[in-house]
């Protein structure tokens, strides 16, 4: 079930906002993306596995997606499937992943983002996060 929040923009960010394809996506993953970059201080507290090269598994139901493992999204159950069967390297899943996950946010270019199934209760968010995610788009 979603949940409807207001946010006040300035004129600056309002702009910006009107500018993304799905501003609602992108702040749920910035959401996300803080929530395990302040959960896990760039370590994954999920149990790692061997055969995928020490990263947590990707897909297991109603866990969020961990962007330190993960930072190109969850890849598709097809396309673990596919590393599995077929032997494929980590680099190749990745790449494969990122390219599926095309809307999520690249930190690089600054995108939007993917749709989640279920949205994991989170702890407040500092106001600083915020104010280095916009520094960020400031500077393009």
């Amino acid at each position: 079930m979603r949940k409807i929040t207001t946010i006040s923009l300035d004129e600056k960010t309002a702009h910006i906002a009107k500018q993304m394809p799905n501003f609602s996506h992108f702040v749920r993953e910035c959401l996300l993306r803080h929530h395990a970059n302040s959960l896990n201080r760039d370590e994954c507290g999920w149990s790692k596995q061997e055969r995928f090269g020490n990263r947590c598994v990707p897909r297991v139901k109603d866990r969020p997606t961990c962007f330190v493992c993960w930072p190109h999204g969850r890849p598709s159950q097809d396309l673990v499937t596919r590393f599995l069967r077929e032997g494929q390297t980590l680099e190749q899943l990745d790449r494969e992943t990122k390219a599926e996950n095309w809307q999520l946010l690249n930190v690089d270019q600054n995108y939007t983002v993917q749709e989640m199934d279920k949205s994991p209760s989170r702890p407040p968010i500092e106001s600083n996060f915020f104010a280095r995610l916009l520094a960020k788009f400031l500077r393009r």
